[in-house]
């Protein structure tokens, strides 16, 4: 939920780039693939460094960072990995994946549209599109 949260205040336009780059960061605090993994759906110029995730590991978290996340985060972190763990023979299913998602965030593409490519992308694995349904808005 949080995630979304930050996505729909920028695409409010109530935060700027730099303004979801932090909140992104503080968000993903402690997972750094997840913080650099990030940097796909930015544009050029705004890339997070590997330093900056570095610094951020010394760093205590906020305190509102110190509870549990909610469980929607937690599955959809999962859920991204069992995809990335799944087509490990075959990355570019999951830069597919990520390219798809990363089209509809820029409003390139529909959910509808989402849902049918990947649907196609998973097509031999009916247990990965019935869980991507659960993220749908």
């Amino acid at each position: 939920d949080a995630f979304l949260e930050i996505m729909k205040e920028f695409k409010a336009q109530r935060i700027d780039t730099a303004g979801v780059i932090a909140r992104v960061k503080e968000l993903f605090r402690g997972h750094k693939e997840l913080v650099l993994g990030f940097n796909t759906f930015l544009p050029k110029g705004y890339e997070i460094q590997l330093a900056d995730v570095a610094d951020m590991d010394d760093e205590p978290p906020p305190n509102q960072m110190m509870n549990k996340q909610p469980v929607e985060f937690d599955q959809a972190i999962n859920y991204v990995n069992k995809i990335k763990t799944r087509f490990a023979s075959d990355e570019r299913v999951y830069r597919a994946f990520l390219e798809i998602l990363n089209m509809y965030r820029k409003g390139q593409k529909t959910i509808t549209n989402v849902y049918d490519e990947v649907a196609v992308l998973f097509r031999a694995h009916a247990d990965l599109l019935t869980e991507f349904t659960y993220f749908l808005p």
